[in-house]
C-alpha cells in the first residue's frame, strides 16, 4: 500500500471525456474530482522517480473513486475525503449486445 508520505512520488492518470489527465498522487488526493465531473477515477498509476507503474490496488482505495468504492464510503466502509458521493446512475441496459462487449462494459463502468 502507498504510504502518504510517497504521494509526491506517485503520478496518477485520471479519466476525464476530453483527456486523460496526468497529475502527482498527492494533488489529487487533495483535490479529487471536479463537481462538473463527479466519475472522473484513476486509471493508472506510476512511479514519477523511476516511471515504475503501480497498481491500482497499491493506491488507498479512498482515493480511486469508482463506482465500487464510491459505493463503499456512501456505506461507511471507506473514508470520504471529498465528502460523500452521490449515487451513481444505474448501469445502462446492455439487452442484446454480446457477452464479452456486456463484460467489458461492466468492468468500465465499475472502474
Amino acid at each position: 500500500m502507498i504510504e502518504r508520505s510517497e504521494f509526491d512520488d506517485v503520478l496518477v492518470t485520471v479519466s476525464h471525456p476530453w483527456a486523460d489527465i496526468e497529475m502527482p498522487l498527492a494533488e489529487w488526493a487533495q483535490r479529487g474530482p471536479s463537481p462538473e465531473r463527479p466519475l472522473m477515477r484513476i486509471i493508472s498509476a506510476k512511479r514519477k522517480s523511476t516511471g515504475e507503474p503501480i497498481p491500482r490496488e497499491e493506491l488507498p482505495q479512498e482515493y480511486l473513486n469508482t463506482l465500487r468504492t464510491r459505493r463503499l464510503q456512501r456505506e461507511g466502509l471507506l473514508p470520504a475525503p471529498w465528502g460523500m458521493p452521490e449515487e451513481d446512475r444505474p448501469l445502462p441496459n446492455l439487452d442484446g449486445l454480446p457477452p464479452e462487449i456486456q463484460e467489458k462494459l461492466i468492468r468500465d463502468w465499475e472502474g
